[in-house]
């Protein structure tokens, strides 16, 4: 069976990771790290590395797209600098950790809200640092799992003091306390402390420093509401009046601020949001549930149904999904430049093949047991929707001078 490549897909209109305007560039200009990734180049980020305090604000969720739908006319679409994309999967757990390692999902190897851990005998959530499917070998230590899960050292190391500010509620996360290395942590309860914490470290600066912030409200309210609700609107809204109002302050001060996001999102109507429970017979042929997203299945096959998979995922779910072997995926580069700099596990993660949903397709693997979740927004494929996301840059130095 041929399966299309990458150039083909490109050219029927999905979207990949740009060489030089990524947010994988973005995060290498940022951190100075050894990426493969070169670093972006921009005119807006000639004094980046002069500047005193270097902000960086992710706003989860908040794709090009997003932008253009929600607030048309507000500050952040006014103020864009250009576009970037996303890495592949356009998923959280893969950007945030590009934006803290500095190091493209080739390299980290965190490959989605499901992880597929071969160390460990398990699929977790790396997030949450949670246990999907549980095998002989996996670890009951939280610590242990959370060693053998997070392998690359945080890029918030170096000469800069480095802050990070996240919600309360995730501030000490393992994946946080792991992906923070040797920052700061600071918790926020509402945009008004985020933006004042901000502001105070900003004003009492004395010697370099970066900081991370991230926002994930909009993100959360768009996989619960879909894309273009109201009150995704209103909070995107009020999160852009904080935005303009701190920028404002910047005028004449030693500092870049960079917001970004870490993908988009699209909306899939829930009669295209399939269940793998409804194709028993493609289920059977799995060693493992999926791991993943739901816009993007990594398939772990049993060694007896390799050969005949890929006909019978074409049988069942052709019309929502390509099948392509996962060793295409990794000689195409699509987690990151080149095979040469792919990290070992990179391989046994992503499994033996990959679905890749079309149009406004999903696919879920939700446990037998389980109800159905309610997910209107998704993310983690290859469209524009999910892949284009915003980077806007205020330089407080060249404000001033106009």
């Amino acid at each position: 069976m041929t399966q299309p490549t990458r150039p083909q897909l490109t050219a029927a209109g999905l979207v990949f990771p740009h060489p030089e305007h990524g947010i994988a560039n973005l995060a290498a200009r940022l951190h100075g790290s050894h990426s493969p990734c070169p670093p972006l180049q921009h005119p807006s980020l000639a004094r980046l590395e002069q500047a005193q305090t270097i902000i960086l604000l992710v706003i989860d969720g908040m794709g090009c797209q997003q932008l253009a739908e929600l607030s048309p006319g507000g500050w952040l679409r006014q103020q864009q600098t250009l576009a970037l994309t996303s890495v592949f999967p356009s998923t959280t757990t893969s950007a945030i950790t590009t934006y803290l390692t500095g190091l493209p999902p080739s390299v980290h190897t965190l490959t989605g809200w499901h992880l597929a851990a071969p160390e460990v005998d398990a699929v977790v959530t790396p997030l949450p640092l949670t246990v999907r499917h549980r095998g002989r070998h996996t670890p009951d230590d939280p610590a242990e799992l959370a060693l053998a899960v997070y392998r690359t050292p945080s890029a918030l190391t170096g000469p800069r003091r480095q802050i990070v500010l996240q919600p309360n509620y995730i501030l000490d996360s393992a994946y946080s306390l792991h992906h923070g290395g040797s920052a700061a942590r600071q918790g926020w309860s509402s945009y008004e402390d985020l933006f004042r914490q901000l502001d105070t470290l900003l004003r009492e600066a004395s010697a370099p420093q970066f900081i991370y912030a991230y926002i994930p409200d909009l993100d959360s309210t768009m996989h619960h509401k879909g894309t273009t609700h109201p009150r995704c609107r209103q909070l995107l809204q009020r999160i852009e009046t904080h935005c303009a109002a701190f920028a404002a302050t910047l005028s004449g001060r030693d500092a870049v601020l960079c917001i970004s996001a870490d993908h988009g999102q699209m909306d899939i109507p829930p009669p295209r949001l399939l269940q793998l429970r409804d194709f028993p017979e493609l289920a059977a042929c799995l060693r493992q549930p999926l791991s993943g997203e739901p816009r993007v299945a990594f398939c772990h096959v049993k060694p007896e149904r390799l050969a005949d998979f890929p006909q019978l995922a074409a049988r069942l779910l052709g019309h929502a999904a390509w099948c392509l072997p996962a060793a295409q995926l990794l000689d195409e580069a699509w987690f990151g430049p080149g095979a040469d700099v792919n990290d070992p596990r990179l391989a046994a993660r992503v499994g033996d093949y990959v679905l890749l949903l079309k149009e406004d397709w999903g696919l879920l693997d939700s446990p037998a047991d389980a109800p159905l979740p309610k997910l209107l927004g998704n993310h983690g494929g290859l469209s524009a929707a999910e892949m284009m996301v915003p980077l806007i840059v205020i330089d407080g130095k060249v404000r001033s001078s106009k």
